[in-house]
């Protein structure tokens, strides 16, 4: 059950941060970024780290939404 949680807490964090990137790309006029990030969600996180002054926070989120992801996949593999 927390494993559960930590896991839908994870992919919130990374949808968060991922939706924020992509406003921001298209809210700065840079609407291929824009396209890209909704179509290649791993654009997002390139664009965010060329534009890591802005978008520390949401790069951070989404970063740390794919680790943790990561690490709750690996957590619920080692328990099977």
């Amino acid at each position: 059950m927390l494993l559960n949680l930590l896991a839908i807490i994870a992919i919130g964090a990374g949808v968060v941060g991922w939706l924020w990137i992509t406003i921001m790309a298209f809210s700065e006029g840079e609407i291929l970024w824009g396209i890209g990030c909704l179509i290649i969600s791993p654009i997002s996180l390139v664009y965010g780290i060329l534009n890591f002054q802005e978008l520390k926070i949401p790069v951070l989120m989404l970063a740390i939404g794919f680790v943790a992801r990561i690490g709750v996949e690996a957590i619920a593999f080692a328990a099977t």
